[in-house]
């Protein structure tokens, strides 16, 4: 008997049909994989089981444990939800409540499903999904947490109800992949320790061949196979800048948190046409890095953009300047202003930056558009009625609007599908050989590394703890285990 199943489902918003005759089925105990490019309609599943989503039409049947969730009241669907079916959202920073301590946010979980409310109770969960530092954590805020971390807290709430199944919504997707790694050892230890079924989202093709029993592949809505495709492979970088003075030249950063150093005595120079790559584990000090090239947090050292002390600057001169660095955010569903229109989210950097006529500024962020492969159709739209892929370009357009000669792009393409993470490399590759522009490219995925890095700096806890060529860098993979980790 299967424990969850999907029939002929149909999901319409208005009269797009975003799901079409989907039919799912999940045994107990199996773990099954939904996989599928950005848009096609994998959440949009996720979210009718537990029907999530309001503003929707839903057609169909979705039966649990023979009970069809369609024909439920509002009230008895409550009671299932993670009680009997629990869900881990894909960003764990949007999901958790900002206000609240971990503890209290799984206590609520708690009583939310009729469970003891007993601080050992929580622990207990905590432990569960191996946080070992489980009292801290318990007083911990969502912000002081590493993402995987984060991610186990998530875990930890959806098991709080002692779900019967597990529906994972990209739940690795900003990780980095020995996190990831670790996540996904946990899931499959939790599956067969507590007999969850798991039905596990995403767009990574290598973690379904790795973890799932069964597979269905998604595309506009459809199931088009129960077979996987094969994995396309990155290619080479062959475009070598020609490297005169250097853009911008780091010397002997720092940054303190507290009593707590999260980057340490860090150096590199960054090339007009250059790209330098920056990987390495969660909590690593990538994004710290960034953050304080861009003067977000307050540093140590020295920032030389074309020989000028960037720290230094003030007023009129460092506003001329950051037009000139620009930061594109991991994730663009939380970096983009919700209330804001296309138009108006990349209008604020002209806005702040021009005194261009309104005419003028339309003329510029059309263009822009245009650079990055969008129609203008979407001028009006707001980021929730874009895909995956759309916001990421839409970001992209907001930094390139003011035509900055140093671009810090961080984890930029690590919430999408590969299909559309090839397209965005393709743009971003272009768009460096037409404008000459330099980046500073974070992620952890080294399949993008190979594709557009001509430097690379690994980190670990806030040192680099190699740099050099790509070659010069994957000669240590055998004698470092850590480096090794990401050249898998």
């Amino acid at each position: 008997m299967n424990i969850l199943e999907i029939k002929n489902l149909w999901v319409r918003f208005n009269k797009f049909a975003a799901v079409r005759g989907v039919s799912i089925a999940v045994k107990p105990g199996e773990f099954v994989g939904l996989v599928g490019n950005s848009g096609s309609g994998k959440s949009t599943i996720a979210n009718a089981v537990l029907q999530l989503q309001k503003e929707v039409t839903i057609d169909g049947n979705i039966y649990f444990r023979r009970q069809n969730l369609c024909e439920l009241s509002e009230k008895q669907l409550q009671e299932l939800r993670g009680s009997k079916i629990a869900m881990i959202f894909q960003e764990p920073m949007t999901s958790l409540n900002p206000l609240h301590t971990v503890g209290k946010q799984i206590t609520e979980a708690l009583k939310l499903h009729h469970q003891p409310m007993m601080k050992e109770k929580v622990i207990e969960l905590l432990k569960l999904v191996e946080l070992d530092d489980s009292e801290r954590i318990y007083h911990s805020f969502p912000h002081e947490l590493s993402g995987g971390q984060r991610q186990r807290v998530m875990i930890a709430m959806a098991l709080a109800g002692k779900p019967d199944i597990l529906i994972a919504d990209e739940p690795t997707t900003a990780l980095d992949v020995r996190v990831q790694s670790q996540i996904l050892k946990l899931l499959k230890i939790l599956q067969q320790k507590l007999g969850l079924a798991i039905l596990f989202i995403t767009h990574d093709l290598r973690i379904v061949r790795q973890m799932a029993d069964r597979v269905y592949v998604l595309k506009s809505g459809k199931i088009i196979s129960t077979h996987l495709p094969p994995i396309e492979q990155a290619q080479s970088r062959i475009f070598t800048p020609d490297f005169g003075d250097p853009v911008l030249t780091v010397k002997h950063l720092r940054v303190v948190y507290d009593s707590l150093e999260a980057v340490q005595d860090v150096s590199f120079s960054l090339y007009e046409g250059q790209t330098l790559g920056i990987i390495g584990e969660s909590g690593s000090g990538k994004s710290s890095l960034a953050q304080a090239i861009m003067r977000l947090v307050p540093s140590q050292g020295q920032i030389l953009f074309h020989q000028t002390d960037f720290l230094k600057l003030f007023g009129k001169k460092l506003k001329e300047a950051r037009a000139q660095i620009q930061m594109v955010m991991q994730d663009p569903a939380s970096s983009l202003n919700p209330r804001l229109s296309v138009r108006q989210i990349i209008e604020e950097g002209l806005l702040v930056h021009s005194k261009a006529k309104a005419a003028d500024r339309l003329a510029k962020i059309e263009a822009v558009l245009k650079a990055v492969d969008l129609r203008n159709e979407i001028l009006n739209r707001y980021p929730h009625e874009l895909s995956g892929g759309q916001r990421a370009r839409v970001a992209l357009a907001r930094a390139l609007v003011l035509n900055p000669k140093v671009l810090v792009l961080d984890e930029v393409t690590s919430s999408l599908d590969e299909s559309t993470q090839k397209q965005l490399m393709q743009l971003l590759i272009r768009l460096q050989k037409k404008y000459r522009m330099c980046y500073l490219f974070i992620t952890h995925d080294m399949r993008l590394i190979r594709e557009i890095a001509d430097y690379l700096l690994v980190m670990k806890s806030g040192r680099v703890v190699a740099k050099g060529t790509l070659t010069e860098v994957m000669k240590r993979r055998d004698e470092n285990e850590y480096i090794g980790a990401f050249f898998k």
